[in-house]
């Protein structure tokens, strides 16, 4: 175990009462921002929800593929079925 000085141990606890208050207000704006997005989304019917990718999520998504497999560039997708040849058809 790491013995602290106290003024070592005042520091360390200043830092942690800082990332404490930036995280907490990080967690604050998050709420206020997911309480205005389930407005929004209780005032859009569902058949005109919009089927776009954030833009903060853009990114990730290009990284997996295209989420539709129509659009995979005639890459054969699985399909949890067997494929022609294989046993069992």
């Amino acid at each position: 175990m790491v013995q602290l000085s106290p003024d070592e141990l005042a520091a360390e606890f200043q830092e942690a009462v800082v990332e404490l208050y930036f995280a907490r207000k990080r967690i604050a704006n998050l709420e206020a921002e997911n309480t205005a997005l389930r407005a929004r989304l209780a005032t859009v019917p569902p058949q005109e929800m919009p089927v776009e990718i954030p833009a903060e999520l853009a990114p990730a998504a290009a990284e997996h593929g295209p989420a539709d497999p129509a659009e995979a560039g005639g890459e054969q997708w699985f399909s949890g079925g067997q494929a022609p040849g294989e046993p069992g058809q």
